[in-house]
């Protein structure tokens, strides 16, 4: 019998430690970390993996695909984090979004200093392997949502998923916040039952980049049971804004025969896209020049900085041989780092050739008075007073 009674609590004691390894391994949906740091400086090599992200739907992760918030990187497969082309900067954050056919979810990976990351960053967070932290667990998981400007009906359109552990009969999903309950009311909704997030209309990053919301749950008189959890709600750039130049008009001076290479001016843009994307990477160029004499390519821009300088010779820079002092220029600025897909903006700036005194004075004719000679200068002298002291002189030849 007390054999009997000690195989049976073996069994039990076997069944709740079965149940407690089960617990421990179940499986999340969604990034296994949620953020990572990588120290700057920090030079991205192309196609060279930066670090890996795991991502597990729970059920095979069929049709996962990735999208990166920076256009210069992007995630293979097997989570492999690249870079696109060699970069020396990439800006303070990237987010990663990813969605399987079962799942979605977000991380993020900060790019941090050499003193941000020593010291008290290791005391925080638990860095290990590739710098990141490891997810903590919650009753209510919101991970960030990633949703592009100007997307098109129909809507409401999914954007994200808000889950909990909370099993309470008739709890339900609750969300609030700027965009929900407050002004602009509306933007967002949530399935009280399913936690599934919507968007119900058009979003412009321009007017609004970033969300702060709040999820909780609720049991069935509306009481908060759980939370309130931050759902954090990140708009992606589009290219939808040309580049302006906004602080015309632009006129610049420059002495004649000065040096070739001597700045001018500056000419800058402004595009509204997001600056740490290639949507507002903007390049200049030179598209036209009145007019075309002594040469049709008297000045350069740089392309990156917008800066105008002279490029020919002292010798044809030359004000008094020119047939006008004043140049205009067509500039035209293209964002998407100058490629062919760039939308652009024009100005015109208006360079004046400044006088420099290096023309002394000439002997133009010569007058015969009584067989003696005077010679005749340009000068501030008038023809009155010229007058006068002709006959002054004689006057005092007949005395």
């Amino acid at each position: 019998m007390q054999h009997k009674t000690q195989l049976a609590l073996s069994f039990l004691l076997s069944q709740v430690l079965l149940l407690a390894c089960a617990e421990d391994l179940e499986c999340v949906p969604g990034f296994q970390q949620k953020v990572f740091y990588i120290e700057e400086p920090f030079e991205f090599t192309e196609d060279q993996p930066v670090l890996n992200l795991e991502f597990d739907d729970c059920k095979g992760n069929n049709k996962l695909n990735f999208e990166v918030s920076n256009p210069d990187f992007k995630v293979e497969r097997d989570g492999s984090l690249v870079a696109l082309k060699n970069l020396s900067e990439a800006g303070r954050a990237l987010f990663v979004h990813a969605r399987s056919e079962h799942a979605e979810d977000m991380a993020e990976i900060l790019i941090v200093g050499a003193n941000e990351r020593h010291g008290a960053l290791k005391e925080i967070f638990k860095i290990e392997g590739n710098l990141g932290i490891p997810r903590q667990k919650r009753a209510i998981l919101a991970s960030p949502i990633l949703i592009p400007e100007n997307q098109r009906p129909p809507f409401p359109r999914s954007v994200g998923k808000v889950i909990s552990s909370e099993g309470a009969e008739g709890a339900k999903f609750r969300l609030s916040g700027k965009g929900v309950d407050q002004e602009p009311r509306g933007i967002f909704k949530i399935n009280e039952i399913t936690g599934d997030v919507s968007v119900t209309r058009t979003l412009d990053r321009e007017a609004i980049a970033n969300y702060e919301l709040e999820v909780e749950v609720t049991d069935i008189s509306g009481k908060t049971i759980d939370g309130p959890v931050r759902l954090d709600v990140s708009v992606i750039d589009q290219n939808d804004n040309r580049p302006m130049f906004k602080e015309g008009p632009y006129v610049g001076h420059v002495m004649e025969g000065s040096p070739t290479g001597t700045t001018v001016m500056r000419m800058t843009a402004f595009d509204a896209d997001d600056s740490s994307t290639d949507n507002a990477l903007l390049r200049y160029n030179i598209l036209k020049q009145t007019p075309t004499k002594p040469s049709p390519n008297m000045f350069y821009i740089d392309p990156e900085k917008g800066d105008i300088v002279t490029v020919v010779s002292p010798v044809l820079l030359d004000r008094e041989t020119m047939e006008t002092p004043k140049y205009e220029l067509i500039i035209e600025a293209k964002d998407m780092g100058g490629l062919d897909v760039g939308l652009t903006g024009t100005a015109t700036a208006t360079i004046l050739i400044d006088d420099k005194n290096d023309h002394p004075p000439e002997f133009t004719k010569k007058e015969i008075w009584n067989s003696n000679t005077y010679l005749v200068i340009h000068s501030d002298l008038s023809v009155s007073s010229l007058a006068h002291r002709k006959e002054r002189l004689h006057l005092s030849r007949k005395q």
